[in-house]
């Protein structure tokens, strides 16, 4: 079965941290415009960056 490929990569300060492929099954695409394409390899994305990015803080008192 074929699948659309997607080369992504975490860059912090310059520096890549992470690289990744993402995958959709071509037959999940099925009809879709380029347009709605698009919007359903954005959202992979997104999901992705979720999963990897984890930002802590905290209220320093000086």
């Amino acid at each position: 079965m074929s699948e659309l490929r997607i080369s992504i990569q975490l860059g912090v300060d310059g520096e890549t941290v992470k690289r990744d492929v993402l995958e959709i099954a071509e037959h999940k695409l099925g009809e879709m415009t380029d347009e709605e394409i698009e919007s359903a390899i954005e959202i992979k994305i997104r999901t992705w960056v979720d999963r990897m990015i984890q930002v802590e803080w905290e209220v320093i008192d000086e």
